[in-house]
């Protein structure tokens, strides 16, 4: 739900084996899914001979609540998809534009409503090229956005992620920290 109603199968055009979703299915209540070709889940029990169970199978509030976010995010799609997408061009941007003018070498990877930065000149394709980043810089980073009052997860391997709940003031007072953030990453 990060980059489209469908997940990102549905953003990059793709149609695979399996799919899984969790607690994004129910705007963070306790779920998850399982989908897929019918010739994969013909395995799954209780028809095929796959066994599979869940805590939380069926669980109505999760279930209601799944049901209710895809209903409104199917509803609002076009203006949120496009509010996420455009509040991350400027952040990122901006973010890039930063660092680039402190001198800090840098990659911002981002797409849809996420970003990450890597204190690296190298392209951060995937896990192997991300573990050539500057791991203490982004610690750096993280200490002082969390002195700042913003929270990020505290690793360079995870995103940072926009919601719609964020608002223009939400993000020049974030960009205002990462400056902050970005000097100490400098010194």
């Amino acid at each position: 739900f990060r980059v489209a109603p469908g997940g990102a199968q549905e953003h990059f055009g793709i149609k695979p084996d399996i799919t899984t979703m969790a607690k994004a299915l129910s705007n963070g209540f306790t779920i998850s899914a399982v989908g897929g070709k019918k010739e994969i889940m013909d395995l799954l029990s209780p028809g095929g001979k796959v066994y599979q169970a869940s805590t939380f199978a069926g669980n109505p509030i999760s279930v209601s609540a799944a049901i209710s976010s895809i209903k409104t995010i199917n509803k609002i799609k076009n203006k949120l998809y496009s509010k996420l997408e455009r509040f991350n061009l400027l952040f990122s941007t901006a973010l890039d534009d930063m660092a680039t003018d402190m001198k800090i070498p840098h990659q911002i990877n981002f797409t849809a409503s996420m970003f990450q930065i890597f204190f690296t000149n190298k392209p951060v394709i995937d896990y192997k090229t991300s573990k050539n980043a500057n791991a203490k810089k982004f610690q750096k980073l993280f200490q002082t956005l969390l002195k700042k009052g913003i929270f990020i997860a505290p690793s360079q391997f995870e995103v940072v992620f926009l919601s719609d709940a964020h608002t223009e003031t939400d993000l020049n007072k974030t960009l205002d920290a990462y400056h902050l953030a970005l000097k100490s990453v400098k010194n």
